[in-house]
């Protein structure tokens, strides 16, 4: 009777070791999926800025050239999947929905009909508004690295099969 105690504890045991640690190995993929796509959006952000500042033409116009248009659109493009695959990494639609607007926000201002100077007081407030984004960025990461209750609940109830919806 014994033997068959110590063979059930050691199954459950067992079963409760492995999913630890697939949970572990888990969050440890998605911990590097985020931080592969924050780098992804921080470095698009940066090629935007730098396009903007290496294509301004210094004053006001209204005739910009379409292939510079074509070129930033592309640059935008990339941006737009990354933002993507932010939306499925991030369970935090509040970031999600600020990586989204902090974006849009650099590709919808119409950098070639601002002077210079208001160009720089613009890129500035993105600036600040980036930074901040991206320490909540840091924090959804930092926060993926803990253990909580859910994850607990997440494994346990692995032993049931869900339902179908019909």
């Amino acid at each position: 009777m014994n033997e068959v105690l110590l063979l059930i504890a050691g199954a459950i045991g067992g079963f409760l070791v492995h999913s630890v640690t697939m949970k572990v190995s888990f969050k440890q993929r998605t911990i590097d999926n985020k931080i592969k796509v924050y780098h992804a959006l921080i470095t698009q952000w940066v090629k935007m800025r730098n396009f903007v500042y290496a294509n301004h033409p210094g004053q006001p116009t209204a005739n910009f050239p379409y292939q510079v248009i074509q070129q930033f659109d592309q640059i935008y493009g990339e941006s737009q999947q990354y933002v993507g695959e932010a939306v499925l990494v991030c369970e935090d639609s509040a970031l999600t929905e600020a990586i989204n607007n902090l974006n849009e926000r650099m590709y919808r201002t119409e950098w070639y009909s601002l002077p210079l100077d208001q160009t720089n007081q613009n890129m500035e407030q993105i600036k600040n508004d980036a930074i901040a984004v991206i320490v909540r960025m840091r924090d959804d990461i930092r926060a993926s690295t803990r253990f909580e209750w859910q994850d607990f609940v997440h494994i346990l109830t692995g032993l049931w099969k869900k339902k179908a919806n019909t």
